[in-house]
């Protein structure tokens, strides 16, 4: 699964890429390391607003949720969610249903590969995107005790690709990363649940994906992750002769 992404660029960027403006008060420095377990706010373009940004908290909070506590522990829970049952699932049924579809702009995502006892972590990213997009879902939920609404979304995963699935080697799954035409389709088109499902479905190609081993430095208790040596590549010598991982 995908709890972790980089999205390494800076507000002009950003807003040229996607054709769509950032309100000033959207964070827009460069992230080299978001971890979905913070529950950040993100730079989010919406099926019903794709032209302009909004700072959509990672956790999805289901709109029938009843308690703060609840909302709390549900988000933890709703970081991804598995394309292929968002319309069965109840916490991102009516989401779907609605339309209610978004685009999560990344440089790049991590993920681990387990050797053993060992986990190695991995920076991968498209070599045909500077900044590309992955498909989400997002709800709102209104806090009972304070009337506060909350906008929150959550990552779609799909199958692996050849190269997710030698790196991601214990679940194989991978983010549903979008090729242009599918980020069209997905922000912009009334999809069916067929016609999504079907997008979803359709993985990235390997081939249009780089992938490098990274130092343990993202996983740090003491240093800052959130730093561009984050992205740097590292060498391991228990991935020697891996060329699978690697491309």
């Amino acid at each position: 699964m995908c709890y972790h992404t980089s999205l390494a660029v800076d507000q002009a960027a950003l807003e040229t890429r996607y054709n769509a403006t950032l309100p000033a008060d959207v964070h827009s420095e460069p992230q080299y390391h978001i971890n979905a377990y913070t529950f950040p706010r993100y730079p989010i373009l919406t099926h019903q607003q794709p032209s302009q940004f909004q700072g959509i908290r990672w956790g999805l909070i289901p709109h029938w949720v009843k308690s703060k506590p609840d909302a709390d522990k549900l988000r933890a829970q709703t970081i991804n969610a598995r394309s292929e049952t968002i319309y069965e699932k109840p916490s991102f049924r009516q989401a779907a249903q609605r339309g209610q579809r978004c685009l999560i702009p990344v440089t790049g995502f991590f993920e681990w590969y387990t050797e053993g006892k060992e986990k190695y972590p991995f920076y991968l990213s498209a070599t045909d995107q500077p900044i590309a997009s992955i498909a989400g879902l997002w709800d709102e939920w209104a806090d009972p005790d304070t009337g506060e609404v909350l906008t929150t979304f959550s990552l779609l995963t799909t199958d692996a690709n050849p190269l997710l699935a030698a790196i991601h080697n214990t679940k194989k799954r991978q983010p549903c990363l979008l090729t242009h035409d599918h980020e069209q389709a997905w922000l912009h088109e009334n999809l069916t649940e067929a016609e999504a499902l079907k997008l979803l479905a359709d993985a990235y190609p390997a081939g249009h994906m780089h992938s490098h081993a990274i130092s343990k430095r993202i996983t740090s208790r003491t240093d800052d992750s959130n730093v561009p040596d984050v992205l740097a590549p590292a060498t391991y010598l228990a991935l020697a002769g891996k060329s699978a991982l690697f491309a």
